[in-house]
């Protein structure tokens, strides 16, 4: 005899299929009823990340740190002509490389969150976007540990930020949703082609001095200044500073465009996700 409280699940044949407001609808709440589990998965992430490493959680400070240093040398040298900043240049690249990292961390771990769930996929039946999201919560997590230094840094260069600094979480949020929607397209590709995440890697590396982390937006240089201007990222690295600097953004249209596109490749990311998946299952 079944209880009145007992929930009742129905499955249908090819329901990942559906169009439609509905399969969004469903792809939402399946996630919702996953919170928990995506809960565990951050915290497994978090520990497994620093708890087997000599440094621990100080490697979240020790790589932007010693990147902050040589690239303050290097302009020092005058070895790269980098024009001038609006805050001290030590605290303008550290910041930078806050969001840079936030973007390529992010998206880095994602691109194995498929291949590295293993045995998991086949003893527990659950969204596999979890496996996704779950990475986003680590990158949080060493977005947040890295703010107390930025405010050492920024006493001692000298350096006030606006009260609007405390918007910042706001341009972080549609990046984010790049960051997972990016996520959703590599992690597949990644379980078909295991060479992808070394082919991630490679283009974030690459990728960060495609973007003004170590510079401020070039102007009189054309190819560098195109190649920001198709950049999403940039568009929330000039935004973030902007916010810190100044207290207003200075190129709104920049990081609208730039949360648009995140937008619409998260959802198009979800929905492909949702879609192949299941079809590649047995690749992982």
């Amino acid at each position: 005899m079944r209880m009145k409280s007992d929930k009742v699940t129905i499955y249908e044949p090819n329901h990942i299929m559906k169009a439609g407001i509905r399969v969004w609808a469903d792809m939402f709440r399946e996630l919702m009823e996953s919170r928990e589990l995506i809960w565990r998965l951050i915290v497994r992430d978090i520990s497994a990340r620093y708890k087997q490493s000599t440094l621990g959680i100080f490697w979240s400070f020790l790589t932007p740190l010693v990147m902050m240093f040589v690239f303050v040398w290097i302009r020092q040298r005058n070895i790269l002509p980098i024009q001038e900043t609006t805050m001290p240049y030590a605290a303008f690249v550290f910041l930078g490389q806050m969001v840079w990292l936030f973007f390529s961390h992010g998206l880095t771990v994602s691109t194995n969150s498929l291949v590295g769930a293993g045995a998991l996929l086949t003893k527990i039946n659950f969204p596999r976007e979890v496996l996704v999201l779950s990475k986003l919560g680590e990158t949080v997590f060493e977005f947040l540990i890295r703010i107390p230094l930025l405010m050492i840094i920024f006493l001692w260069v000298g350096f006030a930020p606006k009260l609007t600094i405390v918007l910042v979480p706001f341009i972080i949020l549609p990046l984010s949703l790049m960051v997972i929607g990016l996520g959703f397209f590599v992690s597949l590709f990644n379980a078909i082609i295991r060479d992808v995440s070394s082919l991630v890697g490679i283009t974030m590396s690459i990728g960060m001095f495609a973007t003004p982390v170590i510079y401020p937006p070039p102007k009189n240089w054309p190819l560098s200044f195109w190649v920001n201007c198709v950049n999403p990222v940039s568009g929330f690295v000039t935004a973030v500073r902007d916010l810190t600097t100044v207290g207003y953004l200075t190129d709104p249209g920049s990081y609208i465009t730039a949360s648009l596109f995140s937008l619409l490749v998260f959802f198009v990311g979800w929905r492909f996700f949702h879609l192949v998946e299941p079809l590649i299952a047995e690749r992982v």
